[in-house]
């Protein structure tokens, strides 16, 4: 009987530790998806109407007497050349 109880004691034991485990685990993956995802200051370059038609482009600046910013790049797009 002793030894039922003292089994079914370190059993509870055990689930309330997992589940102090699990929400601890949560939290800590919810703060790194925070912790890696980009701020509003550091996505303020997606706000730019960049431009992909090189002629359209080239007559809208010289139309607003501004400069042309040419991105050049040789090779994929993602660096896996």
């Amino acid at each position: 009987m002793i030894r039922t109880i003292i089994v079914f004691g370190f059993a509870l034991t055990l689930l309330g530790a997992a589940s102090a485990q699990e929400a601890k685990t949560a939290l800590s993956l919810d703060e790194k998806v925070a912790s890696v995802r980009p701020s509003e200051q550091e996505e303020r370059w997606m706000q730019i109407p960049w431009q992909t038609d090189l002629v359209e482009a080239r007559a809208e600046a010289q139309r607003q007497g501004k400069p042309l910013f040419l991105w050049i790049m040789d090779g994929h797009p993602l660096a896996c050349v």
